[in-house]
C-alpha cells in the first residue's frame, strides 16, 4: 500500500491560482506577431495570458517576501486589473496592454469565455465564486459607454457613494459577502482619502473538499528554512494522489470532490531553489502532472496551515512595467470619465488573499481594491458666473447686509 511517502516543504500553487486548468506548455508563449481577434481566442489561450502575468507577480513577491508565507491570487489582480483597463487610454493603455497581455485581444469577450469555462459553483461544500463591483463618486463625470462595459461584459455590479465612510463599509460588507467572511476588512478608512472618486473590486472565493480526507497526526517535523520546527500534521492514504518527479523537486496533485480544481504542491529538494527556480518549478512540474497517467497508492503527509496576506501591490506591478496609470498629471483614464488625462489616476491596489488547508479540504479567498483619485475638487453641481452679477459681503449670524455691489464687466477697474 505504501508506496510513496511524501513530505510537504513551502511552496503551494493553486492550479491557475484557485485553478486555472491550462496546459503548462503555453505558460511562456510570446505575443502573436499579428493582431488577433477576440472571437478567435481560446481559453487555452488566455489562461496562458494570465498564468504568465501569475508568475511574474508570484516573482515580485516573491523577492520581498521569500523568508514569509505567501499567498496571493495574481489571477484575482488580473480580473481587477481588466476592469481599469476599460477606462484606460493612449500610453497608458499600451502600457497595461503589455502587462496583461492584452495586445491585439478584446478583453471583455475573452474574460466572458473564461467566467462560462471555469467550474463556478455556490454549493456548500464546493464553491468557486467569481464576483466584480465597481464603486462610483454620485456627480462625477463617468462615462456612460465604460458603465455599460463592466456590467455587460464583466458582470460587474455598479454602485454611487457620496462619502470616504459609505464607500469604506459598502466595500468591506461586499467582499466579506462574497468571500464568505474570509477576507472582512479590504479597506481601511485612512487608505481611502476624500479624493477618490472610484473603487474597483474583484473578489474569488474557492471552497473544496478532498476526494478523500485526511487524517490528523499530531506533529510533524518540517523544515523551515535552516531550522526544523514541529507542527500540526496530516496524512492519507490515496490512489487517486497523482505524484510526479524531476530534476530537483517531488510534485504531487490532490483532487477535490464535484470539481476540476486540483491543488499542486511542489517540494524541492533544496529549499533555496524556491526563490531561484520558481519559474521552472511550476512549469516543469504542471507539464508532467498534465502528461502523467500512473495510478499507484499514495501516503502522503503534510502539514495543514492558515495563511493571510495583505499588501499594496502597486510597486510590483511598476517594476513589471505598469508605471503611467500611477502617476498624475500622465495618467490617461478618458475612457472611465469625461476628463483630461491626468487628472484621474490610480492611488493604491490593496490584494489580500487567504488560504485554509486541513484535513477536509480547502478554504481559500482573495479580493483586489483599486483606488481610483482626482486632484480635481469634489462637487455636486457645477456653476460658472460668466454674466453680470450682484454680490454681497454679509455676517451669517445676524443676517446684516455689509456691503452690496453688482458687476457688469470685470475687466474694468477703478
Amino acid at each position: 500500500m505504501r508506496k510513496a511517502a511524501i513530505a510537504f516543504a513551502v511552496l503551494v500553487l493553486l492550479v491557475a491560482t484557485f485553478a486555472i486548468f491550462v496546459s503548462p506548455l503555453g505558460l511562456l508563449n510570446q505575443l502573436v506577431p499579428s493582431p488577433i481577434k477576440a472571437k478567435e481566442i481560446t481559453v487555452p489561450e488566455l489562461t496562458s495570458k494570465i498564468n504568465n502575468f501569475t508568475l511574474e507577480l508570484y516573482g515580485e513577491l516573491l523577492r520581498d517576501n521569500w523568508k514569509r508565507n505567501v499567498v496571493v491570487s495574481p489571477f484575482n489582480v488580473y480580473v481587477a486589473l481588466t476592469l481599469l483597463y476599460e477606462g484606460a487610454n493612449g500610453t497608458t493603455r499600451t502600457e497595461m496592454g503589455k502587462v496583461l497581455d492584452f495586445i491585439g485581444v478584446d478583453p471583455c469577450n475573452a474574460y466572458q469565455q473564461l467566467l462560462d469555462s471555469l467550474p463556478l459553483s455556490t454549493d456548500d461544500d464546493t464553491a468557486l465564486i467569481i464576483a466584480n463591483a465597481v464603486w462610483l463618486r454620485e456627480g462625477f463625470p463617468f462615462k456612460t459607454k465604460y458603465v455599460e462595459a463592466v456590467k455587460k461584459y464583466y458582470r460587474a455590479e455598479v454602485k454611487y457613494f457620496n462619502n470616504v465612510p459609505q464607500l469604506v463599509t459598502e466595500v468591506n460588507n461586499w467582499v466579506s459577502e462574497k468571500t464568505r467572511g474570509l477576507i472582512k476588512n479590504i479597506l481601511n478608512p485612512n487608505a481611502v482619502s476624500e479624493d477618490a472618486v472610484a473603487v474597483l473590486v474583484s473578489a474569488i472565493y474557492f471552497k473544496g473538499e478532498w476526494v478523500k480526507k485526511f487524517k490528523p497526526i499530531k506533529s510533524l517535523r518540517f523544515q523551515a528554512g535552516e531550522k526544523y520546527v514541529n507542527v500540526p500534521g496530516m496524512e492519507v492514504i490515496s490512489d487517486v494522489i497523482k505524484v510526479v518527479h524531476g530534476a530537483g523537486y517531488t510534485a504531487v496533485e490532490i483532487p477535490y470532490k464535484n470539481t476540476s480544481i486540483t491543488m499542486v504542491i511542489i517540494v524541492p529538494e533544496k529549499y533555496n531553489d524556491i526563490p531561484v527556480k520558481y519559474k521552472e518549478l511550476v512549469l516543469d512540474a504542471l507539464r508532467r502532472l498534465n502528461e502523467s497517467n500512473t495510478e499507484e497508492t499514495v501516503w502522503l503527509i503534510m502539514p495543514k496551515f492558515n495563511i493571510t496576506l495583505k499588501t499594496n501591490i502597486v510597486n510590483y506591478l511598476q517594476n513589471m512595467g505598469m508605471t503611467e496609470v500611477f502617476t498624475p498629471g500622465k495618467a490617461d483614464l478618458t475612457k472611465m470619465a469625461n476628463v483630461k488625462a491626468g487628472e484621474i489616476w490610480v492611488d493604491k491596489i490593496i490584494h489580500q488573499a487567504v488560504i485554509k488547508v486541513n484535513e477536509k479540504g480547502t478554504e481559500a479567498a482573495a479580493a483586489t481594491a483599486i483606488i481610483v483619485e482626482t486632484g480635481l475638487p469634489q462637487v455636486g453641481e457645477k456653476v460658472i458666473v460668466n454674466k453680470p452679477f450682484i454680490y454681497m459681503l454679509r455676517d451669517k449670524e445676524t443676517n446684516t447686509i455689509l456691503f452690496i455691489g453688482h458687476v457688469i464687466n470685470p475687466a474694468e477697474t477703478g
